[in-house]
């Protein structure tokens, strides 16, 4: 059952799903996606209280971020279970379990998050058309995939981090994801494939994996599932780490400025009707 690949241990083991330091980073990315979509919103004519849906929110720590700003933000989770991190933050609506055209009044909302969330979805083609009918004329949809036409995948081919499996159940590159959007009836505004949050450590990660470490054993370590000094292991894959660090800075910046980075970020507006 897929179910099972979404245990507590996904999650993470502590109140947020990375150990302090690292949720500290985390939060920063998060911070400069609330700041890019309320320019987003402002930009479509949206004011204060805009209304705002974050599929898969996780913890709910984006949408904390623009409810401080003003906006009503509601989330989904796979369960109750799942979402008991963002139930914990005031003001947060949700929504647990399966998503379908009777979920989300039409027109309901003026910017929807994916992200980082397709490609675990069974269905995400009918997920890209429930957002275009939820989305008012001209809203936004901000969307994050991994790439499976970037360099580090087409590197690290079986041992690529992003591969997750069992969890991650589609891969798009470019020109599959734009396809996607314009068959639901999206145009893309900005696609780019350089994002300082997942690539570098995606390189790092699948580096560790090819050197023939448990398949991302030091991911679960960031995640406070088992401390470093569990192991003998872990504390050379730290080392190893901070070693490759330099490099994977390098190869990061590389692949995405010829466009073949690591992940897929995309800013795109509700356009015209899906395709029949």
């Amino acid at each position: 059952m897929i179910e099972e690949a979404y245990d507590e241990k996904y999650y993470g083991a502590g109140a947020r799903k990375f150990v302090p330091a690292i949720e500290r980073v985390v939060d920063a990315f998060r911070d400069g996606r609330a700041f890019l979509a309320a320019r987003l919103l402002r930009a479509g004519g949206a004011t204060a209280p805009a209304r705002v849906l974050d599929i898969g929110c996780g913890s709910g720590q984006f949408l904390a971020r623009l409810g401080r700003m003003g906006h009503e933000c509601h989330g989904t989770e796979l369960s109750a279970e799942t979402g008991a991190r963002a139930a914990r933050i005031p003001g947060l609506r949700l929504h647990f379990g399966d998503l379908g055209p009777e979920t989300f009044p039409p027109g309901s909302f003026d910017l929807i998050s994916i992200w980082h969330v397709l490609e675990h979805l069974p269905d995400p083609d009918s997920v890209l058309r429930l957002c275009h009918g939820w989305l008012r004329e001209g809203g936004v949809l901000l969307l994050a995939v991994p790439n499976i036409d970037s360099w580090q995948a087409r590197l690290f081919g079986g041992s690529w981090f992003h591969l997750d499996p069992p969890r991650h159940l589609y891969h798009f590159n470019k020109r599959s994801l734009t396809a996607a959007l314009a068959s639901s009836g999206f145009r893309i505004q900005r696609l780019r494939t350089l994002s300082w949050e997942q690539n570098v450590y995606g390189i790092l990660q699948s580096a560790l994996n090819a050197l023939g470490f448990p398949r991302d054993e030091f991911y679960e370590v960031l995640k406070g599932n088992r401390p470093i000094t569990a192991k003998p292991r872990l504390p050379l894959q730290a080392m190893l780490l901070l070693v490759l660090s330099p490099a994977a800075l390098l190869f990061a910046a590389l692949e995405g400025l010829f466009g073949s980075g690591g992940t897929l970020e995309c800013v795109a507006r509700r356009a015209g009707p899906p395709a029949a």
